[in-house]
């Protein structure tokens, strides 16, 4: 029987595993702006190469839950909410000092370069898109499963 104590319980639970996600990643600067004006640490190529080929956790700026698994030969694997799941391609562009993402979506090709910056917790890290520098991705090292 469903009662007054079941429904808050069942709320206080959700609310502590929200918190608990929102916790795990903590939310970048708007902009690439305002991440170097807080002095955050910005990761080069070098940086990225202990990260990337693995497979790392994210969350998007719009709070879609994402898997990531960079591979050697140039492919990248992303598992997310629901039964979403693609394959497409990365690399880096030594240019720009960032990498790059590259999916077929349902209105074509799309490729995406992220500068990246490291968060004041050490372990995460913000992506913010190269053309419009606006935050994208919190991420970091994905945990054995």
């Amino acid at each position: 029987m469903f009662t007054l104590r079941t429904a808050v319980m069942g709320a206080l639970l959700m609310a502590a595993a929200t918190s608990a996600f929102a916790a795990d990643f903590p939310k970048g600067p708007a902009n690439q702006k305002e991440a170097e004006a807080q002095g955050l640490e910005r990761v080069g190529i070098d940086g990225l190469k202990q990260f990337i080929p693995g497979v790392n956790a994210s969350r998007s700026f719009k709070g879609a839950k994402h898997k990531l698994t960079f591979n050697p030969d140039g492919s990248v694997h992303r598992t997310g909410i629901g039964d979403m799941e693609q394959t497409g391609k990365w690399n880096f562009d030594e240019q720009e000092n960032a990498y790059c993402l590259a999916f077929q979506m349902k209105k074509g090709y799309e490729k995406n370069c992220y500068a990246v910056f490291r968060a004041t917790d050490g372990i995460t890290y913000f992506d913010y898109d190269i053309e419009s520098g606006f935050y994208a991705h919190a991420w970091r090292r994905a945990k054995k499963e």
